[in-house]
């Protein structure tokens, strides 16, 4: 957090950055109370829920856009002009009575502008490189996991009561998200004369001429991350244990919601508000790793973080299975989430400051593309699991994934020293 207070430049991007964000939170939750009030609402919901997670499918693509740009700060504003002028039309459409049509438009526009954003945060990477020196490079990444896991929490609630203060008159709640775009456009506008000069707003990037050629470039360079990415040994390594931990985490959540039905004496006060409080802990503490100053986190090292995950996470099946402790539950959870919210801004810090800037983008949509697939995976294996022989047995079965994991990272560690020596 300290960076911020500190950098001038990257404070003034971080403020346009977050109103983007803030803007795009609120009307996630709004759209789906529209959604609420359309014929068929059940149908509406599903559709406005499967939506809002396709962007997400598109993270590669996103970040390969993102590299093919000349001016990055240039695009920047451009996009948000483009975001907060696709509000307004979606203002317009909104004063007319809801119908299925103008729905379908208004959802394929909200997408449209959550791409931007994606767009936007993959571009935002060369630009941080050039305005933070290196050692707060970790530090930055951190404000920016912190502020966006805050907003993600806190933006449905602020969003409903505000759609509730204006009595549900969803066309200015559009003009408000379109205000957030037009004050970040205003803010970064403002600093465009030192930014003009960085050396992410004067890439040069070779030009595809058509559109077939432009698809095979973009499969071609693709490739060509991955296989960059298999020359940095360490970060392959983090991408293993990343993978490792976001099944382990997607398996546990799951279990836990199983166990807390079958398990009496892990509820607190009741089911639903033991899995409300179990995920507001968890998000708490991510929030608070993230935001730790870079002076109290820069001693720890990745390797120490990852002992330290995996030392907690092997808890929790432990107690569920031996002492079903709700105390000793929460104390894992919250552990485990500010560790995890320290780790992740150091191997992405690490990440922006290895990698080459031309490719940053590309490669770093990569890597979160890959690792974010596990997370379904786990929560399906360790489901199927659970149905299919025994809650113990998942147990038992996570317990042997932490181990078996992290034993298998140790060895590739060793590995990794033995053939640097």
């Amino acid at each position: 957090m300290e960076v911020f207070f500190r950098n001038h430049h990257y404070r003034i991007f971080m403020l346009a950055n977050i109103i983007s964000a803030i803007g795009s939170s609120l009307f996630g939750i709004v759209f789906v109370i529209y959604a609420r009030h359309m014929p068929h609402p059940g149908l509406a919901i599903s559709v406005a829920s499967v939506a809002g997670s396709f962007p997400l499918l598109l993270d590669i693509l996103m970040g390969y856009l993102a590299d093919q740009t000349t001016n990055h700060f240039r695009q920047q504003l451009r996009n948000r002009l483009i975001q907060g002028l696709l509000y307004l039309i979606i203002s317009l459409i909104l004063l007319a009575q809801g119908n299925w049509p103008g729905f379908i438009i208004i959802l394929s526009l909200s997408m449209l502008v959550s791409l931007i954003s994606s767009y936007n945060t993959y571009g935002a990477i060369p630009i941080i490189k050039d305005i933070v020196v290196p050692k707060d490079i970790s530090e930055a990444a951190g404000f920016e996991a912190g502020i966006n896991a805050t907003i993600s929490i806190t933006g449905g609630l602020i969003g409903a009561a505000l759609l509730a203060a204006f009595h549900y008159h969803y066309s200015l709640f559009a003009l408000v998200n379109a205000a957030s775009f037009f004050l970040a456009f205003a803010l970064l506008f403002h600093v465009r004369r030192h930014f003009a000069t960085l050396a992410s707003s004067q890439v040069v990037v070779p030009k595809q001429v058509g559109f077939t050629a432009s698809i095979r470039h973009f499969f071609h360079q693709t490739r060509h991350n991955f296989k960059l990415l298999k020359q940095h040994a360490s970060i392959i390594q983090f991408t293993e244990v990343f993978m490792a931990i976001n099944l382990f985490d997607a398996g546990q959540e799951v279990l836990l919601n199983l166990s807390f039905a079958h398990q009496p004496r892990l509820l607190l006060i009741n089911y639903g508000y033991t899995v409300a409080l179990v995920g507001m802990v968890e998000s708490v503490g991510s929030i608070v790793g993230s935001l730790l100053p870079g002076r109290l986190t820069r001693r720890f090292n990745i390797p120490i973080g990852i002992v330290l995950i995996y030392a907690t996470y092997s808890l929790m099946p432990l107690n569920i299975l031996f002492l079903k402790s709700r105390t000793l539950l929460l104390f894992v959870v919250i552990v485990s989430s500010v560790l995890t919210g320290i780790l992740n801004p150091q191997v992405q810090g690490k990440m922006i400051n290895d990698l080459p800037k031309e490719s940053i983008g590309s490669i770093i949509s990569a890597f979160y593309t890959v690792i974010q697939l596990t997370v379904p995976l786990g929560s399906l294996i360790f489901a199927t699991l659970a149905n299919a022989l025994s809650l113990k047995f998942s147990w038992i079965g996570l317990l042997v994934f932490d181990g078996g994991t992290f034993v298998l990272w140790l060895v590739q560690r060793r590995h990794q020293r033995n053939v640097i020596d």
